[in-house]
């Protein structure tokens, strides 16, 4: 496992399958709100303590989670208000499609885009596998979305589009970084989680938006975005 503090004071913890099957962890304790899940997240904090210097305010913590491919998980901890029920609900939502092959991994995103795709279903579209690193994004603004896209390091490797669904007044950045470095596909992932609404393993939902969509971006939307 390793931690990073961040300059907002939040804590990032990038663990592995590893390090959840050493310390006798599995993802279903997130699930049914186990001591151990209990346990395990409060181990992670004292650990940063030691390691980093982390510390908090004494309020609950709020989580946000990306599971970045198969064998790597990213926690990102900040200090909130919320319930320590709330924060393994979200856990639950942001691991929940590990559990099914078929699921697109996902952090915070609005499923009901999926029951407008021409009276395709929900469980049809849901059939589709990921395809290694490729993202779905999505943003309120456009200022969102170009902000994210100029903190990240130049990468000309990508293939990327942005489009914009007017009815749900979002947009939404696709992105293919299947021949980036890991390093990059990680700082993605990690940005999306300061700057954008909700971030996916991208299946059957851009085929969605490249027909009921506008098209702002057809190209190299995150280098285009990044010099405006």
């Amino acid at each position: 496992m390793k931690f990073e503090k961040m300059e907002n004071g939040s804590l990032r913890c990038t663990l592995t399958q590893e390090d959840l099957e050493q310390n006798g962890v599995e993802l279903e304790d997130f699930f049914s709100n186990t001591a151990n899940a209990r346990e395990f997240l409060e181990k992670l904090i004292r650990i940063a303590e030691d390691e980093v210097g982390y510390t908090t305010n004494g309020n609950m913590m709020s989580i946000q989670a990306a599971i970045m491919s198969e064998d790597e998980i990213v926690l990102t901890f900040s200090d909130s208000q919320v319930s320590g029920s709330e924060i393994i609900e979200h856990i639950k939502n942001m691991f929940h499609s590990s559990q099914k092959e078929a699921e697109p991994a996902q952090i915070d995103v609005k499923e009901d885009i999926l029951s407008e795709a021409g009276g395709k279903s929900k469980d049809t579209q849901s059939e589709a596998k990921c395809d290694g690193y490729v993202y779905l994004l999505t943003f309120a603004s456009f200022p969102s979305v170009r902000n994210f896209c100029r903190i990240l390091p130049q990468n000309h490797l990508t293939d990327s589009r942005l489009y914009y669904l007017n009815q749900k007044k979002q947009y939404f950045l696709w992105a293919d970084l299947n021949n980036s470095t890991k390093g990059y596909v990680y700082e993605f992932v990690a940005a999306s989680m300061e700057y954008a609404n909700g971030i996916e393993k991208d299946s059957a939902r851009s085929s969605f938006l490249e027909e009921h969509a506008d098209v702002i971006i057809k190209e190299h939307a995150l280098e285009k975005l990044a010099q405006l």
